[in-house]
């Protein structure tokens, strides 16, 4: 037996000299093409731009996102010959972007301490990166961190786009010790055009089967001898799955303690043999980086062993199923003025719009935003082609058609286009989130006869042909919810029927099937106005705010918890809104 060597995890970092690896940062990239808009804005709704000035600015420029890589190139990884718990392709193949357009590069360099460290990340929204939260937790990755895209070499001088980091989160659980809790996201500071994949679903076992293969990318080191280097190009490797008590069982043989934690890790592959000769593994440098079964996101390279290929030993990664219900709302957040936390929109009978912000469990002073709204019945906020900017859905009352304002990425400003794949007739409309299980917003929809329809989103402000999901019951009742309710990673809707008994669909991704069982939480929701634009509060748990006949504004917390239990203590968020006619 190997006695384990205990310390604080080491971050990997990439081995490149520097100016080889600046080659790999004259690359370019332009945002793809959205919907084009209708050529005029419908008559009764106002200029698209005149609520929608405020964009983030990047980070840094360009050229001060690549300076970081370069820096970054210049610490070693140099791997050690006694086993112990570390980050970390040994073995495997090169493979090509295209066969991973997902894959990102994770650059830190931090000028006043020196330090520089190279990670894998996956983009799993067009602003999102799923990662480690050792290579993220205690870092400032907002001011030091540069993420790289669309390339499959560290060389590349051809291809490839640069972003910032404008957000970070790691598990607020994660341990340095252990390991466990080992997920980050980052939210970068502009979207990317390259194709992003999705998380594996909360409680998703079959992934998981032993046996099952798992395929794993990264830059990392490919080999364990002392002096290796990254590699130049993106290699993949193919690992079989190992059961929970196989990994338990010989990594507590090869370090002497019992480190892998069952339920929040996995392991896959082979036994090491020893030396670089027939073994297959993640190595330092790879951290980080995806386990991909079915087109899914389910692990993330956490750690193994120094060197990587200590006799007997695995790879042990995240199990992401485990974490979906953390991570995905993080992915999925989206807000007016990009701070993580969902933001209201007041009209006032005139048309006047205003923006309130949320600062967690209070409003700021609210913010005018310009007339002309009086020609909207309802409106909406969500990402419908997830692109970082909210958009505003709204119902034209001229022509009773839906709209969508939203960025254009190829002309830079915000405009309408016509959500022509929906009905504007309905009596209630809600956008809960994936509904179907392909990561992208769905509407749902009630006609007047208690009939409701599902409409699967493609992504880009449309939506496919309408699927029935409820024949004639849920008459004059009023759907709302945004996100996670019940704290399984998968977007809920709620149902107010007329009595005010406030009903908990728990979404099932399934899409002719979309909702389990339902959960009666409240009775006596009796209020004048209902909005649910996701995270008020910014812990990650859905919020709904509320409105009596009084004026006042309530918030009410998401808890996580499927019963009636489901929101905490209400909060006041102000009076005198009675001033406004629509609230969303």
């Amino acid at each position: 037996m190997i006695r384990a060597l205990r310390g604080r995890l080491r971050r990997p970092v990439t081995a490149l000299p520097a100016a080889a690896l600046a080659l790999a940062l004259t690359c370019a990239g332009a945002l793809a093409a959205q919907p084009a808009a209708a050529a005029d804005d419908p008559s009764g709704l106002p200029d698209a731009s005149v609520a929608r000035s405020a964009k983030p600015a990047p980070t840094a420029s360009d050229k001060e996102l690549r300076d970081r890589v370069i820096e970054a190139a210049k610490d070693q990884a140099t791997p050690e010959t006694t086993p112990k718990k570390t980050p970390f392709i040994i073995g495997g193949s090169e493979t090509t972007i295209s066969s991973a357009p997902w894959m990102v590069q994770l650059s830190y360099y931090d000028d006043t301490t020196g330090a520089g460290y190279f990670c894998g990340g996956t983009l799993v929204a067009p602003n999102k990166v799923l990662t480690a939260a050792h290579c993220v937790a205690g870092l400032d990755w907002v001011k030091n961190g540069a993420v790289v895209a669309g390339t499959a070499g560290l060389l590349d001088d051809t291809s490839g786009t640069v972003a910032g980091v404008w957000r970070q989160w790691n598990h607020p659980h994660y341990n340095s010790t252990t390991i466990q809790n080992d997920v980050a996201v980052l939210t970068l500071d502009r979207p990317l055009e390259q194709q992003w994949t999705r998380l594996v679903a909360a409680g998703d076992s079959a992934s998981y089967a032993a046996g099952k293969t798992a395929t794993v990318y990264g830059w990392g080191l490919t080999s364990g001898a002392e002096g290796a280097d990254l590699s130049a190009t993106l290699r993949k490797v193919d690992l079989p799955v190992q059961s929970d008590a196989t990994c338990n069982s010989a990594m507590q043989t090869v370090l002497g303690e019992d480190d892998f934690i069952e339920g929040s890790m996995f392991c896959a592959g082979t036994p090491a043999t020893g030396t670089d000769e027939g073994t297959k593994s993640p190595c330092n440098g790879d951290s980080g980086g995806p386990v991909i079964v079915g087109g899914k996101v389910v692990g993330i390279v956490s750690w193994g062993v120094s060197g990587c290929t200590a006799k007997g030993a695995y790879p042990v990664f995240t199990k992401v199923s485990s974490y979906t219900w953390a991570a995905q709302p993080r992915i999925d957040d989206t807000d007016l003025s990009f701070d993580g936390k969902a933001d209201i929109l007041a009209r006032t009978p005139s048309g006047g719009l205003f923006e309130q912000d949320s600062k967690g469990t209070s409003l700021a002073q609210r913010a005018f935003q310009g007339t002309g709204w009086q020609g909207i019945s309802w409106g909406l906020q969500a990402d419908l082609d997830r692109d970082f900017y909210q958009d505003l859905i709204v119902r034209d009352k001229g022509d009773g058609k839906l709209y969508r304002s939203y960025l254009n990425h190829s002309s830079g400003e915000f405009e309408w286009m016509q959500i022509s794949s929906v009905w504007g007739g309905y009596k209630s409309y809600a956008i809960p989130g994936d509904m179907t299980g392909d990561a992208r917003p769905d509407l749902v929809a009630v006609d007047s006869d208690g009939s409701v329809y599902l409409y699967p989103g493609k992504g880009n402000g449309q939506f496919y042909g309408r699927v029935k999901v409820v024949d004639k019951a849920w008459k004059n009742v009023r759907i709302f919810g945004h996100g996670d309710l019940s704290g399984d990673g998968r977007a809920d809707l709620l149902v107010r029927n007329s009595s005010g008994v406030l009903y908990l669909y728990r979404g099932t991704q399934q899409e002719h099937t979309p909702w389990s069982t339902r959960i009666q939480a409240r009775t006596y929701w009796n209020f004048t106005s209902y909005v649910s634009n996701g995270d008020v509060t910014g812990d990650g748990i859905a919020d709904v705010i509320t409105r009596d006949s009084g004026g006042t504004l309530w918030l009410y917390p998401g808890t996580n918890k499927a019963s009636s239990s489901l929101f905490g203590s209400r909060k006041s968020l102000g009076t005198g809104f009675n001033q406004y006619n629509l609230l969303f």
